[in-house]
């Protein structure tokens, strides 16, 4: 490797050395998180539990939490009417701007 680090130079020989760096550390990586999963179904296995495989739909999943988030919005916005409600003195002081 005999290529420096010298952003301010253009030299494009260097580029596939570094590539070569990156694709050797991403393929380390995905080795080491292989090994560890197969570990866990091993131990598994050895256990004698059954492994599931997991069922979830993506977009099923996308839509679950959307309608979460929005039960929550209107959740807050019903909680921030009924507390303005139990604050009222027959004046503005003391109330909650409603979220939107």
């Amino acid at each position: 490797m005999g290529c420096s680090l010298r952003l301010w130079r253009r030299n494009y020989d260097c580029v596939g050395e570094y590539m070569e760096l990156i694709l050797m550390a991403m393929i380390t990586a995905s080795n080491v998180l292989c090994f560890l999963i197969g570990a866990k179904v091993g131990q598994k296995v050895t256990k004698g539990e059954g492994i599931e495989l997991p069922k979830v739909n993506p977009m099923e999943a996308i839509q679950q939490r959307e309608a979460r988030k929005e039960a929550e919005r209107v959740k807050d916005k019903v909680d921030t009417i009924l507390r303005n409600i139990d604050s009222y003195d027959g004046t503005g002081q003391g109330q909650e701007d409603v979220p939107r």
